[in-house]
């Protein structure tokens, strides 16, 4: 496949689709504009029909545009893809590179039989490589050869089975052995419990006025008068059973949006083995296909929110390389995530990764109580006091209460952080477990440390504690308030071990 391919015109479906996301998600901050501006532009149809079409056939031209500059090739154990309109982009990317061979199969595509495929590297995500509409029978093909070099090129990294020539036929679907499903309550139980109300919440609050304004006008045409309700004497139990009530609708309303958004991502979840790699997929809309080989597994993360804990149950994700350079982004591309599984299960799954973990069975140290009178000391009496004085000079003294509730809160919220912090080590292991209501655990090998830094402040010094801070190639953890000798034996045995061992964490 030396010669230069396009790909079918389908993708210019997909293109339109991403270039419309992309501008919805552009335009999003611009909604309170649009919500204080709806009386001018309901005078203005005509126009704002034809600024839609005008917008419309601008995507269409540009996917057209990006269909037709999209090339690629399979050049011996490369793959080149040529792309852009206007900035060219030229990525030639080896098969060594490759992280993950992603498959994800959007709605419009089934019907033709064609797929995307994403090719994550470990470095930056602007190298990561994505052919659009790809026949499925011809990206299952690439996907097994690029497997298959890797397999028989891995005994370079000294991470691979000693029989590596089983990778080198293609694999077919039926040899996957399957670790773990999720039904249907088992993702609306992951809606529940991972609820973002409070952030759903904070992105209404620029337009609470307007949507305020926007409700009270719904409920007068269906004759009930919200201002004139509101600005009538009620008794105080009354208005408090109203606003329950309202909160409580609200939530519900939330909570359903999550579950259903919980569907859409997980749905149809099954988590797979094949020989060394391990492939997830889910995706109601969109089929999402992530393989991972074990050897790149660089932490394994135990989740469980206030409600987790409540049920007993977990979500367990194993991240890879590259996680590190994505935190911002706020996604789960190069983690293979298993939501909401039981207890039994988590340790199923765990063991099947890394048996010789004790990430639950482990004894774990607390922190230096120091991290309580340093959070009381920065944040929580400044603020305390700020209230208090405000409430004085102004002969607000309701206000006072305020400032007691809050001290008596966060007091309460400070000493929950500190007992959940723990840490541990063992031969092979570091471990974390942190949390404030819920309670997350974090596990990593020794040899796959990339970086330790050792952290005292002036403060931390006069009362010999420190903070370490280990970096691994997908994310960074931090332990605060450890003795300083503690650190110190963390940090030279992460050290020695990664040195007198010196195995790749490719």
């Amino acid at each position: 496949m030396d010669n230069w391919q396009r790909v079918s015109k389908v993708s210019i479906v997909d293109f339109f689709v991403k270039n419309l996301i992309q501008l919805v998600s552009a335009s999003i901050y611009a909604i309170p504009v649009v919500f204080a501006s709806k009386s001018t532009l309901s005078e203005n149809l005509d126009w704002v029909a034809l600024g839609v079409v005008g917008i419309l056939t601008l995507l269409v031209v540009a996917a057209c545009l990006q269909y037709y500059f999209f090339k690629y090739r399979l050049k011996g154990n490369n793959i080149e893809i040529y792309s852009g309109v206007i900035f060219k982009k030229h990525l030639d990317l080896p098969f060594t590179r490759i992280q993950n061979v992603k498959l994800i199969t959007p709605v419009y595509f089934r019907p033709f039989d064609y797929t995307t495929m994403e090719l994550d590297t470990a470095g930056s995500a602007k190298n990561e490589a994505k052919i659009v509409a790809v026949p499925m029978v011809k990206a299952n093909a690439l996907k097994q050869q690029i497997l298959a070099y890797q397999a028989t090129h891995a005994a370079e990294t000294e991470e691979v089975v000693e029989d590596s020539k089983v990778a080198k036929e293609p694999v077919v679907a039926g040899d996957e052995v399957l670790l773990n499903e999720r039904s249907l309550m088992d993702l609306v139980i992951h809606g529940l419990t991972n609820n973002r109300v409070l952030i759903f919440l904070a992105m209404l609050a620029p337009m609470a006025e307007t949507i305020f304004e926007y409700a009270s006008q719904l409920l007068l045409s269906v004759g009930f008068d919200l201002d004139a309700f509101l600005n009538a004497e009620h008794p105080w139990w009354q208005l408090s059973l109203y606003f329950i009530a309202s909160f409580i609708l609200a939530y519900m309303l939330v909570m359903l949006l999550s579950i259903i958004g919980a569907i859409i991502a997980f749905y149809g979840y099954k988590l797979t083995k094949r020989e060394n790699n391990y492939i997830q997929r889910s995706g109601l809309l969109s089929i999402h296909e992530v393989v991972m080989k074990k050897p790149r597994l660089q932490m394994i993360v135990r989740q469980q929110d206030w409600l987790d804990v409540l049920i007993k149950r977990i979500n367990l994700k194993f991240e890879q390389i590259g996680g590190l350079e994505r935190q911002g982004q706020n996604n789960l591309r190069n983690k293979l995530m298993v939501p909401s599984i039981k207890e039994h299960e988590c340790r199923e799954l765990t063991d099947e990764m890394w048996p010789s973990n004790k990430v639950m069975d482990i004894s774990y140290q607390s922190i230096s109580r120091r991290f309580i009178f340093r959070t009381m000391a920065l944040f929580v009496a400044p603020v305390t006091l700020a209230i208090s004085t405000i409430a004085i000079v102004n002969d607000v003294w309701p206000l006072l209460s305020l400032a007691a509730i809050f001290f008596s809160v966060a007091s309460v919220l400070t000493w929950c952080r500190w007992k959940r912090w723990g840490y541990a080590m063992d031969d092979e292991y570091v471990y974390v477990r942190k949390g404030l209501l819920g309670v997350n655990y974090y596990c990593f090998t020794i040899e796959k440390t990339q970086m330790v830094k050792f952290k005292q402040s002036v403060f931390l010094r006069r009362h010999t504690l420190c903070h370490v801070n280990f970096v691994t190639a997908a994310s960074s953890l931090t332990i605060p308030f450890i003795p300083q000798d503690t650190g110190w034996n963390m940090m030279a045995k992460s050290l020695y071990q990664v040195e007198s061992l010196k195995k790749n964490w490719m």
